[in-house]
């Protein structure tokens, strides 16, 4: 571990409240809260489904995993019912448990959601839609994003349970900030009484699930780094919460053999053997040939599959539709790709036993003795500076505001070295660390060589992000900086009104947005309004990433790029365009 070079105990209040009475609220409020079985487990004779999957292990059957969440809930319901009899009518088993892609609202408190903005994905309004969740179909769902995490963990907690839904999620969104909340201190507190809640179940089943690539592992460069942050997670919520952890990762891993290790080596740190909620499909790894996705979609999924059947983990594979990295996949595309994820288990048994599995195990291996540094010395780290490592408000708040790049620094498994961005050389490279410095590395080269610097040197340019997709806004940040620009780097996961202020502050000359989240036609439109309100709309904005949206009358998110050009947003669509729009708009023209 580098020698701390901040006062980690700054970083806390000094009125923080105990995190462990927080987790016994919770508890508390769980106590004599009944519970509704869900259909799937009533169908297969299970109180959870974590029961369902170690009956998989034993008897060595595939189960899959679905995300589903279209523009309501009453589309999301009707698509769940086309997908379960679609898989029936092409003789295929449904799948056995789908995550609700919630929008970002349902993190929030019940009495704020209906003010803040509306962005991509259902929300749950009522007793009722919750009672559907779990009573539509036999397939059992996780209450997954936005649900734990937010400043409304403790009520979304309590309605999921109600229902009968067991595996409920994301501790790691717990390091996310929410629309128009600023407040992470009492974030962290109902996160933990949220997940006190589920600990009072832990016994009947229950698990607290975490997608690792939605908190600080999604943005780490040292896959023994992604293992050792399991191995805090784990510990925070089995010795200091009480609640059984399952651990889902893979959406940001394209290579198989890395995939397969890193999934086993989070196993082999999992010592209940609790089954992981979901391993997610490759999702940087497609283009915008759908078409050529496909060998993408076959080739990890067949992975995720043999190494679920080799050594019986329980998981339950998603396969990402060859569409998702445009805009939100119709029903029709999800249950076409379930459809070849059911038989693609025909195939696991020929190809499995010729793959050097020894070769994997020893990746494995070393990701595990790098993950047990990282955790050993957070944990000694946090204690030596000052830190209650026994009280989970103090270990969460601390890391999360340290942040993942510091948390690496300080905590990495990899050995010093300055020739490596965040000062250690990793035990084993993350894929999208790779592929962005390697576009990174390409876009400069091509700038550069067209002296592209020399056009915008000196130009202030704001780069922030409307979400939490960190590696976007870093390319963007990085990139425009190497060739001359003056960043204002605002970071991710802001506000209209937040980039309106920075721009009045810094005086920058340009704002550039990037955004996922399908909210790019309302948030470009206010942004605009707030600029021209305050006198500052003559700094141009450019936005880029998936500019679609949710419109009435259409099952999926349309391109909203027209509408953005119209209030004054131009969207270039490459970092090239973003380069050459930049360099027109100082040479005084105006980009159409």
């Amino acid at each position: 571990m580098a020698d701390l070079d901040v006062d980690l105990s700054a970083l806390l209040p000094a009125d923080l409240p105990d995190g462990r009475e927080a987790v016994e609220e919770g508890r508390e409020l769980a106590a004599g809260l009944e519970r509704s079985p869900s259909l799937f487990c009533e169908e297969k004779g299970v109180g959870s489904e974590r029961e369902w999957r170690e009956r998989a292990r034993r008897e060595g059957f595939s189960c899959t995993c679905m995300n589903v969440g279209l523009a309501t809930w009453d589309d999301t319901r009707e698509a769940l019912g086309l997908i379960y009899e679609d898989a029936l009518s092409r003789g295929v088993r449904p799948p056995d448990r789908f995550n609700l892609i919630a929008e970002r609202r349902m993190g929030l408190p019940k009495d704020k959601r209906a003010e803040a903005p509306q962005e991509t994905g259902p929300a749950l309004w009522d007793e009722e839609d919750w009672w559907e969740l779990t009573h539509t179909v036999p397939v059992q769902p996780e209450a997954a994003d936005n649900m734990i995490g937010g400043p409304g963990s403790v009520e979304n907690a309590l309605d999921a349970l109600r229902v009968g839904i067991t595996h409920i999620g994301v501790l790691s969104q717990y390091s996310w900030r929410w629309p128009y909340w600023s407040d992470d201190v009492s974030q962290t507190m109902a996160v933990l009484k949220g997940a006190g809640a589920l600990a009072a179940f832990r016994e009947e089943g229950v698990c607290f699930d975490s997608y690792l690539e939605d908190g600080y592992p999604g943005v780490f460069h040292d896959y023994a780094n992604y293992v050792g942050w399991a191995m805090v997670e784990r510990y925070v919520s089995e010795e200091l919460i009480g609640a059984a952890y399952s651990c889902s990762w893979g959406g940001l891993t394209q290579n198989p053999v890395v995939k397969s290790a890193v999934t086993l080596a989070l196993h082999a740190a999992n010592p209940e053997g609790v089954p992981a909620g979901f391993v997610q499909g490759d999702t940087i790894g497609n283009t915008a040939d759908f078409d050529a996705n496909m060998a993408v979609l076959n080739t990890d999924v067949l992975f995720m599959k043999m190494v679920d059947s080799r050594y019986r983990l329980g998981g339950a594979p998603i396969a990402v539709p060859v569409t998702e990295t445009e805009r939100i996949p119709s029903w029709q595309e999800v249950a076409t790709v379930q459809t070849i994820s059911r038989r693609l288990e025909e195939y696991v048994p020929m190809v499995e036993p010729v793959v050097d599995w020894a070769q994997i195990e020893a990746m494995r291996d070393r990701l595990v003795q790098g993950g047990r540094a990282f955790f050993d010395a957070a944990i000694k780290g946090l204690d030596a500076a000052g830190i209650d490592v026994r009280d989970p408000a103090q270990l969460l708040l601390v890391l999360k505001r340290l942040g993942s790049t510091r948390c690496e620094e300080l905590f990495g498994a990899g050995e010093p070295d300055p020739e490596f961005p965040r000062g250690r050389r990793p035990v084993l490279e993350t894929d999208l660390v790779r592929s962005t410095m390697e576009e990174r590395e390409r876009l400069l080269a091509e700038l550069r060589g067209r002296r592209e610097e020399e056009a915008i040197r000196g130009m202030k340019v704001l780069v922030t992000s409307t979400d939490v997709h960190e590696f976007a806004e870093f390319l963007l940040a990085s990139t425009l900086a190497a060739v001359g620009a003056e960043v204002i780097d605002f970071g991710i996961n802001r506000d209209p009104e937040d980039i309106v202020k920075a721009v009045i502050e810094t005086d920058a000359d340009a704002v550039v947005v990037t955004t996922h989240n399908g909210v790019a036609r309302s948030f470009g439109r206010r942004l605009m309004e707030d600029l021209r309100g305050t006198g500052s709309a003559g700094a141009p904005v450019f936005m880029g990433g998936v500019l679609n949206e949710d419109v009435e009358g259409s099952e999926i998110p349309i391109d909203v790029r027209a509408d953005l050009n119209a209030a004054g947003v131009e969207t270039p669509g490459t970092i090239d365009g973003l380069v050459e729009a930049l360099i027109d708009r100082r040479r005084g023209a105006v980009v159409a």
